[in-house]
């Protein structure tokens, strides 16, 4: 790995992706859409239709369709120059709307004709109508003049688009929406058929010497049906990508991690093994992580939101092996719309670790407590129970990670941590790890909306402390506050400052310019300063701003120090690992 020393022009990117429609599962329309109806809304048939909606169409460079194109302009601008043909034009359009809404108001009349509203639009509104217009009192005979009527002018069409867009945001809602368009934006940039083609449409709109953090995707076990190319795939050519010359130094790609994969590999070609003889400096045996990291290969990439938790038992020796080397951590930290596909399960129910008391005894006393209890039911929500930045206080609190390390199916990982009643030899409170777009928009908006919950208040008034949490989450009265109650951003600036290797990155939370205003206040912390990433979550953002908008407006409203810190130290400093240096 090599992140260059001279950087008056390029910065570090330290969030983007670059991986294609054929690494993605056909069925990712499954709980966004009722089933079966996912069934029939493949991936692959819809970024077709993306495609042939966003694109030119077949021959429209060509002199035939330019022509026309030409021909079609000359007629329009006539009509808006001669005085006559544009007004007469606009009473026209006038008379067809008045006509279309007073046949609509006609066919829905029966509906309508005994209430307050429909008496008075029946009864006064519409009366000096019916002088003038033609009666027609069979409705389907009115349904088939306003299906003519939307097919002959292509005006009404247009205006009934509008009308039901709007019906249909407003039903939807803001949220739903976000994750909607974030949906179909991943989609149309999936499109491209090689992974090389949309590195160099990231690339090209950045300075010359940029950098750029690349997160690979492994989509197959998200019960989400077939992926057209397997993951191993996907990394290969990411890892031939990252090797051509110009790339060398430009391409800084991660190796994504799932513990599924690792559950399920052969000892012929296993993905993740290693040597614990001395466990104290863990050696990675030959394996796929193994060769990806010797090719070049810079980090680890995790996304729990498909379907696990970050302290699962196949990523634990992983994760010691990465903290005795400094090897850096990317892991989604936000609810988005790429999310475990599949019905929950029941172990899914309550937290493995987290407990809760839920009632008191006769006595008025706290009975035994239980494990948390997790009662979302839609997927779209109960992600969040994997992405919830508190999950790594399980990994970086040793008495979390003893408490995990004492359930029986992670008992045989006792000796690797050098478990005894006492304590722990080796733990993980040293792991560097990046909890991705630093909770994601909708929390920095809860936190700034906040005005008299304490906890929301805690980073600015004790900025050398926050929350606390090291102490605060042994509490169970405060670990179940936090886990429910306290947003996002004020969990992760607090594991910030009492974390010395957690970082964040920016990446699509900060696409509004509203945000910078906070990241800027929170980058005067200097608990949290040295430890903020910038990144953009390309191409997913793109369907907010272009890349060169996003670091554009963030260079120029940070200000030198700031940007230079986010954009260039921080990455740098996070990157380094003992493997690669």
């Amino acid at each position: 790995m090599n992140t260059k020393s001279k950087h008056s022009s390029g910065f570090i990117n330290a969030h983007t992706h670059i991986f294609t429609k054929d690494h993605v599962p056909e069925h990712l329309a499954r709980q966004f859409v009722p089933g079966p109806v996912y069934k029939w809304l493949k991936t692959s048939k819809v970024i077709s239709k993306l495609k042939k909606y966003y694109e030119p169409p077949e021959g429209h460079y060509s002199y035939t369709q330019r022509n026309k194109r030409w021909s079609t302009y000359q007629n329009r601008i006539e009509i808006k120059r001669n005085p006559i043909l544009k007004y007469g034009l606009l009473l026209i359009k006038i008379l067809t709307w008045v006509a279309f809404v007073y046949y609509f108001l006609q066919a829905i009349k029966p509906l309508f004709i005994q209430t307050i509203a429909g008496k008075i639009i029946y009864g006064y509104v519409l009366v000096p109508f019916d002088y003038i217009t033609y009666p027609i009192e069979s409705t389907w005979n009115i349904l088939v003049l306003l299906f003519i009527i939307a097919l002959t002018f292509k005006f009404v069409r247009n205006g009934l688009w509008k009308m039901l867009k709007s019906r249909f945001i407003k039903i939807v809602g803001k949220d739903r929406l976000e994750y909607l368009l974030r949906f179909e934006n991943l989609l149309r940039y999936a499109n491209y058929n090689s992974q090389g083609g949309i590195f160099s449409k990231l690339t090209q709109q950045y300075p010359p010497n940029t950098q750029f953090v690349v997160l690979p995707m492994d989509m197959e076990y998200m019960d989400a049906d077939i992926v057209p190319v397997s993951y191993l795939k996907q990394m290969d050519e990411l890892i031939a990508l990252k090797n051509i010359s110009k790339n060398k130094d430009v391409l800084l790609p991660f190796v994504f991690v799932d513990p599924r994969r690792i559950e399920k590999q052969t000892e012929i070609d296993p993905f993740f093994k290693y040597d614990d003889s001395s466990p104290d400096e863990i050696k990675l045996e030959n394996c796929r992580l193994k060769t990806y990291l010797d090719d070049g290969a810079c980090g680890i990439k995790i996304y729990p939101a498909l379907g696990y938790y970050p302290f699962d038992k196949k990523l634990l020796p992983l994760w010691l092996y990465c903290a005795q080397n400094e090897i850096p951590i990317t892991t989604h930290c936000s609810v988005g719309p790429i999310f475990y596909r599949g019905d929950k399960k029941v172990e899914w129910d309550r937290h493995p670790i987290f407990e809760e008391v839920i009632s008191n005894d006769e006595n008025g006393q706290p009975k035994p407590p239980e494990k948390l209890r997790l009662q979302q039911i839609r997927n779209i929500d109960f992600q969040a129970n994997f992405t919830h930045p508190l999950n790594y206080t399980c990994l970086l609190i040793p008495e979390y990670l003893k408490s995990l390390l004492e359930l029986e199916e992670y008992q045989h990982l006792q000796l690797l941590f050098g478990y005894s009643k006492e304590g722990l030899k080796r733990d993980l409170s040293n792991l560097k790890i990046n909890l991705a777009h630093y909770g994601g928009s909708e929390n920095w908006d809860e936190f700034l909306a906040k005005d008299r919950e304490q906890e929301a208040n805690e980073i600015f008034n004790n900025p050398t402390v926050g929350l606390n949490l090291k102490k605060d989450l042994l509490n169970l009265t405060n670990l179940y506050r936090h886990w429910h109650y306290t947003e996002w951003f004020s969990l992760i600036s607090s594991m910030i400052i009492e974390f010395d290797n957690v970082y964040t990155d920016i990446s699509y939370t900060t696409h509004e310019n509203k945000y910078l205003n906070l990241l800027s206040e929170i980058l005067n912390n200097p608990e949290i300063k040295d430890r903020v990433l910038f990144g953009t979550d390309f191409y997913v953002v793109s369907n907010q701003k272009t890349e060169k908008q996003y670091w554009i407006d963030m260079k120029n409203m940070m200000g030198d120090e700031k940007w230079n810190s986010i954009s260039y130290k921080n990455p740098k400093r996070f990157l380094y690992h003992k493997v690669f240096k």
